[in-house]
C-alpha cells in the first residue's frame, strides 16, 4: 500500500507543486471566510491531488497494469482511502506553516488554525470522497469528472450556507446544544464525530471495491 501511495505521489509532481502555490494562494482569499475557509482549503487541495492521480491513472491505463500485478484489488482500493488523509495532512501542514510565518512576521493577515478546522476538514474530506471514490472505481475518473466537480461544489457552497446560517440563527435549542458541546473534551468530540465517519467510510470502502472487482477494462 504504502509503495501504491508513493507511487501516485512521484507523478505528480508538478501537482505538488502548484498546491504548494494554491495553499499560499488559499490563505490570502479565504482567509476571510474564517476557520470555514482553511476547511474548504484542506478539501480543494485534497481533491486536487486525489482526482489528479485518478486523472493520470485513466489516461496511462494504470488500472490494467495494476491489476496484473500481484496486488489484491482490497490493496489497490484501499490505498485510494487512505491517500485522502495523506493529502489532506500535506494541506493542513502547509496552511499551518502559513499561520506560522503570518504570526511570526506580524504580516497584517488573519489566518486562523486551530483543531476545529482539522476536524472540519477530516469531515468534508471523508464525506467528499466517500461519495467521490465509488464513482471513480465504478466508472473511471473521465465519466465520473463532472459528477465529482459538482460535488465538491456542493459541499463546499453547501457548507459555507450551512455556517452562515447557523450564525444567524438564535434559536434556543442551538444555542443550548452548542453549550452542551461546549463542556466536553477534544478527546470526546473527536470520538462522537470519528464514529460515523468511520462508518461511512467502511460503507464507502466496501462499495468502492464491488464497483472494482466487476469493473471491465
Amino acid at each position: 500500500m504504502y509503495h501504491l501511495i508513493k507511487k501516485d505521489i512521484l507523478i505528480q509532481k508538478r501537482s505538488i507543486a502548484l498546491s504548494l502555490l494554491l495553499i499560499c494562494f488559499f490563505s490570502v482569499s479565504l482567509s476571510s471566510l474564517g476557520e470555514v475557509g482553511l476547511m474548504v482549503g484542506i478539501l480543494a487541495i485534497t481533491y486536487q491531488l486525489l482526482l489528479g492521480a485518478s486523472a493520470l491513472e485513466d489516461k496511462n491505463n494504470s488500472d490494467k497494469v495494476l491489476i496484473s500485478l500481484p496486488i489484491k484489488l482490497s490493496t489497490i482500493v484501499l490505498s485510494k482511502y487512505v491517500s485522502i488523509y495523506v493529502y489532506a495532512a500535506f494541506a493542513a501542514i502547509g496552511f499551518y506553516l502559513i499561520h506560522v510565518l503570518v504570526k511570526l512576521f506580524h504580516i497584517p493577515l488573519d489566518v486562523p488554525f486551530s483543531y476545529i478546522i482539522l476536524i472540519g476538514g477530516a469531515i468534508m474530506v471523508t464525506i467528499c470522497f466517500s461519495i467521490s471514490l465509488p464513482m471513480i472505481f465504478k466508472f473511471g475518473y473521465l465519466k465520473a469528472k463532472m459528477a465529482n466537480f459538482i460535488l465538491l461544489f456542493v459541499i463546499v457552497f453547501g457548507t459555507t450556507g450551512i455556517m452562515k446560517y447557523f450564525a444567524k440563527l438564535d434559536n434556543q435549542f442551538i444555542q443550548e446544544t452548542m453549550i452542551r458541546l461546549s463542556t466536553l473534551s477534544k478527546a470526546e468530540l473527536g470520538l462522537i464525530l470519528l464514529i460515523p465517519l468511520i462508518i461511512l467510510l467502511v460503507i464507502s470502502y466496501f462499495i468502492s471495491l464491488s464497483f472494482y472487482s466487476k469493473r471491465e477494462f
